[in-house]
């Protein structure tokens, strides 16, 4: 059964907009999609809970997995472009350059969180490693059917 079928608009809109982003990879498009699901319900919930005032650990597990749903997202549109011809090797230090300013912008993003926020470093590794087993079992999921 489909989503679409399901009464789930929001996974058949949510799909389409990857799709139209280039995520056209049939069992990469819906991992993206429950991890970008996965961490704006984390985000929502844990910004919602640090507003009533009864701790922030839920935000920084949201903002763990949002980092690693980030670097998903970055790697698939990395890996579903056209593979690097001779024409294209001209740019390779071009795209290590980009990498790096991503490696840079997620290392900012964890001082951020560890100095700055005083998170606890377990809980956001732990969201980290909650999106790494969502992402593996919407792989698995999505190999199957």
């Amino acid at each position: 059964m489909s989503e679409a079928r399901s009464g789930l608009p929001l996974l058949t809109a949510l799909d389409a907009w990857l799709w139209r982003r280039g995520i056209g990879h049939m069992q990469i498009r819906p991992l993206l999609r429950n991890l970008m699901l996965l961490s704006a319900l984390l985000l929502a919930t844990g910004g919602a809970v640090v507003l009533c005032g009864w701790g922030a650990s839920l935000l920084w597990l949201g903002t763990g997995c949002a980092l690693m749903t980030w670097i998903f997202w970055e790697l698939a549109r990395f890996f579903l472009r056209r593979p690097l011809s001779e024409n294209g090797m001209a740019m390779f230090p071009l795209l290590l350059l980009r990498w790096g300013l991503r490696f840079g912008v997620a290392a900012g993003i964890v001082y951020l969180v560890l100095a700055v926020g005083r998170a606890s470093p377990l809980v956001f590794v732990a969201g980290v490693v909650l999106a790494e087993i969502v992402a593996l079992a919407s792989y698995l999921r999505a190999v199957r059917r």
